[in-house]
């Protein structure tokens, strides 16, 4: 068994793949932990597989069989290895920090009711991005697809789902954190289950995060720890409501599994209105 497992999910980002296992294997170099890392491939083809066989051999590699999404991408990274601490990771993320894992490592050992850490993610000019939040109500769904958002009243909705009204300067419980850089502890990842993989993308991180808290364990978010992610929304290229369904694959995904999670989650008492 590793300290630390890193799973990274890639999907036709070779380059962004290359610089986070560049920057991981320096920020690695110098613990005293053991980590191992798990890339997954949905059937992109684009020779990063090969490229990791050369320059990254201790790097387990698994190829999926196409485009599977995200929860069965990941999964099988995340079965293929035995860790104390799994740290699920986007393939477009960079470390730049000393010591990330480290830091990470030992704040999980010393908050042991924490199930979930999530550190500060940053735009690739330094600036905050907004990666924690409040569980999401139909209404701050529907207002962050629509013009409304435009108008005070309801942008204001939208900021408190964001989390904008919080103090970020300390370690904090939220909600949930979303899913681009996820460090899980085993003993909560065996209590909670894997990734829900009727989800293709978008709400399974929500929807993990919430099986966390139901189990009783916290997550937690963690300024003080700091990587970069090259983010991009591609549900949210098209404006609107109803265009994207038609010209945006991934808002159609993205509006399934709004459908998904809302109805799972439907029961009283478990599921915000407004």
């Amino acid at each position: 068994m590793v300290d630390v497992a890193v799973v990274i999910l890639n999907f036709k980002m070779r380059a962004l793949v290359e610089t986070c296992l560049e920057t991981l294997f320096q920020d690695i170099a110098q613990s005293g932990l053991t980590v191992g890392v798990v890339v997954t491939d949905n059937k992109s083809e684009d020779g990063l597989l090969a490229w990791i066989h050369q320059n990254y051999p201790a790097v387990k590699t698994i190829e999926t069989e196409g485009n599977i999404g995200f929860a069965r991408g990941v999964n099988p990274g995340i079965r293929s290895i035995e860790a104390r601490y799994y740290f699920i990771l986007n393939p477009d993320t960079q470390f730049t920090e000393p010591n990330t894992i480290q830091r990470l490592y030992d704040w999980m050992q010393t908050h042991s009711k924490v199930g979930v850490a999530a550190p500060r993610l940053l735009n690739g000019d330094g600036s905050l991005q907004y990666t924690i939040h409040r569980f999401p109500s139909l209404s701050v769904q529907l207002i962050r697809r629509s013009p409304l958002s435009k108008y005070r009243f309801f942008k204001s909705r939208v900021d408190r789902f964001l989390l904008k009204d919080v103090d970020r300067s300390e370690p904090r419980p939220v909600d949930w954190a979303q899913g681009s850089a996820l460090f899980i502890r085993k003993e909560a990842l065996d209590d909670v289950g894997l990734l829900d993989e009727r989800y293709w993308m978008y709400f399974e991180d929500t929807d993990w995060c919430r099986r966390f808290w139901q189990r009783g364990w916290l997550i937690y978010f963690l300024p003080h720890i700091a990587l970069i992610h090259f983010h991009g929304r591609g549900s949210a290229k098209v404006p609107g409501m109803i265009l994207p369904l038609f010209k945006n694959r991934l808002a159609r995904e993205h509006l399934k599994s709004w459908a998904k999670y809302f109805w799972k989650w439907r029961a009283a008492g478990r599921l915000k209105i407004i």
